[in-house]
């Protein structure tokens, strides 16, 4: 086989796997974007005055740094208060 042809054979074979899958990125980026606006919003929630406190006061466990606490069945809580409520939860009480 000449070498003309081995290389025109191994750069369409690189071209068909290089483009016949998805990069596992691009299956996280929802997940990623998700996560940096979660943690962006636990800023914002530690910095409104009073939301901390409350929470502390009426939810055992609060975790200030993640705006967030354990339920009973060992789910994940976000905490809304009178001073600060989490955007998607305040969507729901519209």
């Amino acid at each position: 086989m000449p070498i003309a042809r081995r290389l025109l054979t191994l750069t369409a074979a690189a071209a068909i796997i290089g483009t016949s899958y998805l990069p596992a990125n691009a299956f996280l980026t929802p997940f990623i974007l998700a996560d940096a606006y979660i943690k962006q919003q636990a800023k914002v929630a530690l910095e409104t005055p009073g939301h901390v406190e409350w929470c502390l006061q009426n939810h055992p466990g609060f975790r200030p740094q993640w705006n967030n606490y354990r339920i009973e069945n060992g789910r994940v809580a976000y905490c809304a208060s009178p001073y600060y409520t989490p955007p998607w939860m305040a969507l729901g009480r519209q």
